[in-house]
């Protein structure tokens, strides 16, 4: 497995404010990537800027090329972008629909008509977030009554049927307890074995726990990217040691 996604001197603007500064990474296929640093330096704003989400703010302005196997995604559909790089956010958005009329929403957009095939598809992803057992009698309630952590993983099921080759997930935990928190961790560790993840975290211990690489942003700029265990036991940047002691952030 290689390189997926790849970004050169991404550079991200808003009112002429630079937000994020010349950034180059390299993020590994079917590997959990976390992003981590302090609260303003650009962490949401790099991971929206890799299914082009970030493009549809105001006064946003992008620099320089991200790459998805090679081929810049500036220069693809925006549409086809989503599709192959699904985002979940911070806080669950379950439509406020039935469960199985979320899971079929995207399913049916990009064509999909046959009901076993639909119902297939539910299965599968509801399986993979962990949470078939739990809702498999109940498809047809309002998806707004399952709890937080239920929501949150509905969300990433349905960004997984279309089948997306990379995960974005901005502090997809951060609003859960520690139970619903462990659930998405070992549910992420268990996709990664099909889908690359790009998890933004505030939590260090969820990004030693779970990711086989760490970048570490500070101020709109790469300081430090590398494995997990190193990166946290051995960083070669003062500010990442820093940062990671809880010196700062």
């Amino acid at each position: 497995m290689g390189v997926i996604l790849e970004t050169k001197n991404l550079t991200v603007s808003f009112d002429n404010k630079k937000i994020l500064d010349n950034i180059n990474i390299k993020i590994e296929e079917k590997k959990i990537t976390a992003i981590i640093g302090p609260s303003g330096c650009g962490k949401s704003t790099f991971i929206k800027s890799l299914n082009r989400m970030i493009e549809e703010e105001i006064n946003s302005r992008i620099f320089g090329e991200i790459l998805l196997k090679g081929k810049n995604i500036r220069e693809m559909d925006k549409e086809q972008v989503r599709e192959k790089i699904g985002m979940v956010f911070q806080n669950p958005t379950p439509f406020p629909l039935s469960i199985y009329k979320n899971m079929i929403y995207a399913p049916v957009y990009y064509g999909i008509k046959d009901k076993e095939q639909l119902k297939g598809i539910i299965e599968e992803k509801l399986r993979l977030a962990g949470l078939y057992e739990e809702v498999k009698d109940d498809l047809n309630m309002k998806a707004t009554k399952l709890s937080g952590g239920q929501q949150q993983r509905l969300c990433i099921a349905r960004a997984l049927t279309v089948e997306p080759e990379i995960l974005l997930l901005d502090e997809p935990c951060s609003a859960l307890d520690i139970k619903n928190t462990a659930n998405i961790e070992e549910m992420l560790i268990k996709l990664s074995d099909k889908y690359t993840i790009v998890i933004v975290t505030h939590n260090l211990s969820q990004a030693k726990r779970i990711a086989d690489s760490t970048a570490f942003i500070f101020n709109g700029e790469i300081v430090e990217y590398g494995k997990t265990k190193e990166l946290f036991e051995n960083p070669k940047n003062l500010r990442t040691q820093q940062y990671i002691e809880g010196i700062f952030g």
